[in-house]
């Protein structure tokens, strides 16, 4: 059985089932489809925030994360101004904003991600984090058991081995 199709419910102090759109952040902050690797750096040190949603006009056609931006990009020498469109990830992970909290936190752990794009009839809305819900002290069972999905890794097969004595202080 797989974890994500556990049911759990996430109650608010009335009782009632919380929903996504009761903690997402509603404030987007969104990159242009030609903005360059430098420029979404600064707009993410700026807004103190690792995922950008990238926008063709109005619609959007991929996120961008900070990791991507030194695994793909940095890792790569990729020049600060190359054009976000080559790293981004265009495989866009979304969910409605009537969801559950639980749904939102079981397809974190199904696709192991950390951020979702929050859609109101398939217009963005908000952006819900696996951070946002753990400072909501939510089921910490459920959140838990998907931090191991979502963080889960091959093994490293130590391809830069090196002996103990190479490092002093």
């Amino acid at each position: 059985m797989f974890l994500y199709n556990i049911i759990e419910t996430v109650k608010n102090i009335s009782g009632d089932i919380m929903k996504i759109k009761d903690i997402m952040t509603r404030d987007l902050v969104i990159g242009n489809i030609d903005s360059t690797i430098s420029e979404i750096s600064k707009i993410m040190q700026q807004a103190d925030i690792g995922f950008v949603p990238i926008a063709d006009g109005n619609k959007i056609v991929g996120i961008i994360t900070d990791r991507d931006i030194v695994i793909r990009a940095l890792a790569n020498n990729a020049e600060s101004n190359t054009e976000v469109e080559k790293y981004m990830t265009t495989n866009i992970i979304s969910i409605e904003q009537d969801k559950t909290i639980e749904d939102a936190i079981n397809l974190m752990g199904k696709e192991q991600i950390k951020r979702l794009i929050i859609t109101n009839n398939n217009k963005v809305v908000g952006i819900l984090s696996l951070s946002d819900i753990i400072n909501m002290d939510v089921n910490s069972n459920l959140v838990l058991e998907n931090q191991k999905k979502i963080w889960e890794k091959s093994r490293n097969t130590d391809e830069y081995k090196t002996e103990i004595d190479d490092f002093y202080l």
